[in-house]
């Protein structure tokens, strides 16, 4: 018995696959079934954010982008495309949450002497360390900051347990009890260590738990 030919074999699979990419075009571009499709609830703070805030459409309609899969299916396109809407990008982050007093904008880890460290912690984009539909505020852990500040050294150390000794003793759960790593939070940091905020409630917080270092922020995220 012959073997079905390469040609056989994409072809079927480009059958299997259309009545799958209709139904995902169908639901990609309708508002009544994209929340049935999403990957979870949104968090909190963007509960009333429209899907289309941060999905973008892609671009051509909905047949030309099933033909654009096709042609790559078949080998006749080098690159598939996003169907219905892109990837989600730290752009539409940026729109609601660029804020003046940033302490570690997302740009500065895009410079050659952060390469190593962006292995680690990937913090050239927002989607790094927060993502969405997923109850964590926050996706990295808390000991990210040991990627760049290893060789941290202060001449003049205002924490009655050093920095230097901290980082000998790899305390990394520590510094954000101490720091807030965006600044946007009106807090003030402890001069002893026994007053940074509990590494317990920062984990919680970044489990989706209730913000440790409270009060208002400076700046708020703006309204989509």
């Amino acid at each position: 018995m012959a073997l079905p030919s390469a040609r056989s074999v994409r072809l079927w699979a480009v059958l299997a696959f259309l009545p799958t990419a209709v139904w995902a075009g169908f639901a990609l571009t309708h508002t009544e079934t994209q929340t049935s499709i999403a990957h979870g609830p949104l968090i909190e703070a963007h509960a009333g954010v429209a899907c289309a805030e941060c999905h973008v459409k892609t671009a051509g309609t909905v047949r030309q982008q099933i033909q654009a899969q096709i042609r790559y299916l078949v080998g006749v396109r080098e690159t598939p495309v996003d169907f219905g809407y892109a990837e989600v990008q730290s752009a539409q982050c940026l729109a609601c949450h660029s804020r003046p007093n940033e302490r570690h904008p997302i740009y500065r880890f895009r410079e050659p002497r952060f390469v190593k460290a962006v292995t680690d912690v990937d913090a050239r984009s927002c989607l790094g360390c927060h993502s969405e539909h997923i109850p964590q505020i926050v996706t990295e852990m808390p000991t990210l900051c040991q990627a760049c500040h290893g060789d941290l050294t202060l001449k003049n150390d205002p924490v009655d347990v050093s920095h230097e000794d901290l980082i000998a003793q790899r305390n990394w759960e520590s510094c954000l009890g101490c720091h807030d790593f965006h600044g946007n939070h009106p807090f003030q940091t402890p001069t002893t260590l026994t007053d940074r905020v509990a590494e317990v409630a920062i984990w919680a917080y970044f489990q989706g738990g209730e913000d440790p270092f409270g009060g208002p922020k400076f700046y708020k995220g703006k309204a989509p």
